[in-house]
């Protein structure tokens, strides 16, 4: 073969490989989704793991995200146990995110005439009750050797005894985390009744104090609400 035949088809084969890439690269640009006109990035974390009832990173969220049923666009529900979750100590954006994302429920959104509702399979509801126990035992067990307060439940999670201690007050870091602890525990009995199929949950709150062993508080969780303060030894 001459040589200026061999240099030509080298010139037909460099040329060739140079549209197969450039259509490689239209391609790949083509695959690439539009940002969304809000502008959010989705590396910046707003939850880490250990911040959010389902232990998952949860990343920002649009604020046209879409909380209502219309988010699924292959929405079906057949077979599926439907659930309402009446109380949450986050805000119903991050905590719907949280929901879609964690592999424990199926569908999660926003009714206007339920509120937020959780559509799952009965695995789905067995692993999330898991999730829910082995989080109550964490926290008591975590909490167990403090020296200002700590937690005791009962087996069925229907009553919470806090024994604490009244220095709690003169130290904010120790009040704030027992505060974090009891909206978990509260949450986590929540959830534990709810899948159980309990249509009015409540959680029984029984603080006692610390020292002398008398009753501080004994409320009915939602229906009255948390509110330990100085005053609440000064009218002991």
């Amino acid at each position: 073969m001459k040589k200026k035949n061999v240099v030509g088809i080298i010139i037909i084969a460099l040329f060739a490989i140079g549209i197969v890439a450039a259509l490689i690269v239209y391609k790949k640009m083509q695959m690439v989704p539009e940002k969304s006109q809000v502008g959010e990035e989705p590396e910046t974390v707003v939850l880490s793991a250990d911040e959010n009832p389902f232990g998952i990173e949860i990343k920002k969220i649009n604020e046209d995200y879409d909380l209502t049923r219309n988010y699924y666009k292959d929405y079906d529900n057949t077979g599926l146990q439907k659930y309402i979750i009446p109380v949450i100590f986050t805000d119903k954006r991050s905590y719907i995110a949280e929901m879609r994302e964690s592999g424990y429920c199926q569908y999660g959104y926003e009714s206007k005439e339920e509120g937020l509702v959780a559509e799952i399979t009965e695995q789905q509801r067995k692993n999330w009750l898991e999730l829910t126990e082995k989080d109550i035992k964490r926290v008591i067990e975590q909490n167990k050797d403090e020296e200002l307060y700590h937690f005791r439940i009962s087996d069925d999670y229907k009553i919470l005894y806090l024994d604490v201690s009244k220095e709690i007050l003169n130290s904010q870091s120790t009040f704030t985390a027992k505060m974090s602890s009891l909206m978990t525990l509260t949450y986590d009995s929540e959830i534990y009744h709810v899948l159980n199929g309990t249509k009015n949950w409540s959680l029984q709150i029984i603080v006692t104090d610390m020292e002398t062993g008398n009753e501080l508080e004994n409320i009915k969780f939602p229906d009255e609400d948390y509110n330990l303060s100085i005053e609440t030894w000064d009218n002991l």
